[in-house]
C-alpha cells in the first residue's frame, strides 16, 4: 500500500462522541506505514517513557509471545486502533464509494501499541525466513479527534472494561504449567469441582478448597520447566501431581471435599487450607518428585504438635495447621 492518501472498503461507524471508520489493511501495510513514519506512538499518550532507563515502557515478552503466534497463525490480534488527529489531518469520507481520503499528516496509535508491536516483528521475521504471512489482513479502527482524546480512547480500552478474573483466563486457556494444575484439578477425586474456575476469591458461602488461579500460579512457580508440549512428560506430570494430592488429602482431609458448615470452621481456625498453604504444598511436591522421595513423608503433616499455653505453665497439644501455633506467625 506504501504511503496512501485513501483507503477502500471503509465502514462509517461511531465510538464515543466521534465519527469514526472501520477498514482493513495488511500487515505489510502496517509495517510500511509505520517504517516509513506514516504511523506512530506518543508516549506521552500511551504507556511513557520510564524515567530510570529512558526507555518507552514495553512488555518485550508479550510482544515476543504474539510475534510467535502470529507466525504460527494461531494470533487473536482483534482490532487495531489509528487516529488522525482533528485539526493536524482533515478526513474525507464518499459513502457511496465507502472510501476514505486521508489528507497530509501522520497518523498516531491511541491503543494496541503492543499488537503493533507483535505484527512489526512478526512482519520483520520474514527476512529471516519465518513463515509468517505478510498479507495477513487486519482490521483497524480509525479515529479523527483530538490529541487529548487518545487519553480517553487509552483509558477506556485499558480501565474501563471488567476483564474475567485471572482464574477464568487461565482455566479456559491453560499455558504452561496450568496445564498440570487444570488436568489435576479434572483427574483428583479430592479436587474435583473442589477447585473454583470462576472467581479468584472464595466468599464464605463457597464450599471450594482455592480458586484456579491459587493452583494454577502454584504449579507456575515451582513447575515453570515443564513442556507441556511433550504429551508423555506432560502426562507423567499429571500422573504424579495426582499421587501426590491423593496422599496429602488422606492425611490432610480439608484438602478435599467438605460442606460449607465445615469448610468455614476449617478456614476460622487452621491455615492448612490457605493459599499460602496451597502453593506450599506445590513446591514441596516438587521437592520430593525431584529428590524421589516416598508419599509417607506426608504423614508428618498430620502429626500434632505441643505449644505452650500463652500464659505459660503446661505445654498442650494443637493441629500441626492451627492458628494457634506460633511456628506460623
Amino acid at each position: 500500500m506504501g504511503i496512501q492518501t485513501s483507503l477502500e472498503n471503509v465502514f462509517r461507524t461511531e465510538d464515543g462522541p466521534y465519527p469514526c471508520y472501520d477498514a482493513v489493511v495488511t500487515a505489510h501495510d502496517i509495517s510500511q506505514l509505520y517504517k516509513t513514519g506514516f504511523l506512530k506512538i506518543d508516549h506521552d499518550r500511551q504507556r511513557g517513557i520510564d524515567s530510570v532507563t529512558g526507555k518507552r515502557i514495553l512488555d518485550d515478552e508479550k510482544v515476543a509471545r504474539w510475534a510467535e503466534q502470529l507466525v504460527k497463525g494461531e494470533a487473536y490480534i482483534g482490532q487495531v486502533s489509528w487516529n488522525f488527529r482533528k485539526d493536524e489531518t482533515v478526513l474525507e469520507y464518499d459513502e457511496e464509494k465507502r472510501s476514505l481520503k486521508i489528507g497530509a499528516g501522520a497518523a498516531t496509535i491511541p491503543d494496541s501499541g503492543h499488537r503493533h508491536m507483535a505484527i512489526l516483528k512478526a512482519a520483520d521475521s520474514v527476512a529471516r525466513g519465518s513463515s509468517f504471512k505478510l498479507e495477513r489482513k487486519v482490521s483497524v479502527r480509525i479515529y479523527n479527534v483530538p490529541a487529548s482524546e487518545e487519553n480517553r480512547i487509552f483509558y477506556a480500552m485499558n480501565q474501563e472494561g471488567k476483564k474475567a478474573d485471572p482464574t477464568r483466563s487461565k482455566w479456559l486457556h491453560r499455558v504452561g504449567a496450568a496445564k498440570i494444575a487444570g488436568a489435576l484439578a479434572e483427574a483428583c477425586p479430592s479436587l474435583r469441582d473442589n477447585v473454583d474456575t470462576i472467581r479468584d476469591r472464595l466468599s464464605k458461602r463457597n464450599a471450594r478448597l482455592c480458586a484456579f488461579n491459587t493452583l494454577s500460579g502454584a504449579f507456575e512457580s515451582y513447575w515453570s520447566d515443564c513442556n507441556p508440549e511433550d504429551e508423555v512428560e506432560l502426562q507423567a506430570d499429571v500422573d504424579y501431581a495426582v499421587r501426590f494430592w491423593n496422599k496429602l488429602a488422606d492425611v490432610r482431609p480439608e484438602l478435599g471435599k467438605l460442606d460449607i458448615a465445615r469448610r468455614k470452621k476449617v478456614r476460622e481456625t487452621l491455615l492448612v487450607d490457605s493459599a499460602l498453604a496451597i502453593s506450599a504444598y506445590v513446591a514441596v511436591a516438587r521437592k520430593m518428585h525431584d529428590q524421589g522421595m516416598d508419599f509417607s513423608a506426608l504423614e508428618k503433616l498430620g502429626v500434632p504438635v505441643m505449644i505452650k499455653h500463652s500464659g505459660g505453665g503446661e505445654e498442650r497439644e494443637v493441629d500441626l495447621f492451627s492458628r494457634e501455633n506460633p511456628a506460623w506467625e
